[in-house]
């Protein structure tokens, strides 16, 4: 469907940049505070008079939970979304002869990827996705007793005199037990009637329901991804290409995607590199080579994304070589 207007938008915690695409090429920019009053002030005001469902096409690049906001609002007046990966901006970016950014500039290339088919689109059903909440919600219950636990451990360890505050130490034990407690229930009810792709992902080595859970809903449909490397690219594992005397130096990790998704394949990692044999041996030869633990990690991560696509890809389970 060809639409009369496409708007950009480059989406921050605190702020929207606008970029309005007509069929003349001409443009027009607005930048307002990221929240529903702002945004329902501009569409009253800039588009209400101009726009409708049938001639705007609305585009905003996925930044962490930021977008989903506008997302919604602009979908509940009836328009049609796509969500851009952050990834294509990136590479646009860095082809101009100067790699200039700026926020204006960035909701000009949203909206010109838009035009030129790129994104997905969006729906209300897909951000308000109950389920990927909840499994993000256990995550952070997760972690946060966790860490309580370490910090009363450690105080433990180091004989901090506590004289005195016994019923506070025994009162953030007992917290650590509720959250426990709450995780543990909220899990048993999210990994009830599970789909047929968290079967799948159960299958290979170093997964289980929760972790297949999360890793499902985050990587969503695999058809998105031509690729494994495009997959890894999505979930942030691909390292940052440098520049150096005319050759190429991979870095860090870009760490783009989810933080949810890398966190819950950094954990099947540390299960798979102990009971997986290829993996065992993958771990124990990296390690000897002078790498890293957490090294090692992102690269069994890597090998477990490249299982997870061919399962979904090919629907079948994985099948543990011999060893």
């Amino acid at each position: 469907m060809k639409y009369a207007f496409i708007l950009g938008i480059d989406v921050a915690s605190t702020k929207l940049d606008f970029c309005l695409l007509d069929q003349q090429g001409e443009k027009h920019f607005w930048s307002i505070n990221n929240n529903l009053v702002s945004l329902t002030e501009f569409y009253q005001t800039n588009l209400a008079n101009l726009v409708n469902p049938d001639n705007l096409l609305v585009a905003l690049e996925s930044t962490g939970d930021y977008h989903l906001q506008p997302a919604q609002f602009f979908l509940t007046k009836g328009h049609a979304v796509k969500l851009i990966n952050p990834i294509l901006t990136k590479q646009y970016t860095k082809t101009t002869i100067r790699g200039a950014k700026t926020d204006k500039q960035d909701s000009e290339l949203i909206a010109k990827l838009a035009l030129a088919g790129e994104g997905n689109w969006l729906s209300l059903e897909k951000i308000s996705n109950q389920r990927k909440n909840l499994l993000r919600l256990g995550q952070s219950l997760t972690k946060t007793a966790t860490k309580l636990k370490h910090q009363v451990s450690s105080l433990k360890r180091k004989s901090v005199s506590v004289a005195g505050l016994e019923d506070s130490i025994q009162g953030i034990e007992n917290i650590i037990k509720q959250l426990k407690q709450l995780e543990n229930k909220l899990n048993q009810q999210i990994t009830k009637n599970r789909p047929p792709a968290e079967e799948l992902i159960d299958s290979i080595p170093g997964f289980a329901s929760k972790l297949s859970a999360i890793v499902s809903e985050e990587i969503g449909d695999i058809s998105r991804f031509k690729n494994v490397k495009a997959l890894v690219a999505y979930v942030g594992l691909d390292p940052k290409i440098k520049q150096s005397g005319g050759k190429q130096i991979n870095g860090r990790i870009t760490k783009r995607g989810s933080t949810h998704l890398r966190a819950a394949l950094y954990l099947a990692a540390h299960t798979a590199r102990r009971y997986d044999p290829d993996l065992k041996q993958y771990y124990e030869k990296k390690i000897a080579e002078g790498r890293k633990y957490s090294e090692v990690m992102v690269m069994i991560s890597r090998k477990l994304l490249a299982r997870i696509y061919a399962v979904l890809k090919e629907q079948r389970e994985y099948v543990v070589k011999d060893s």
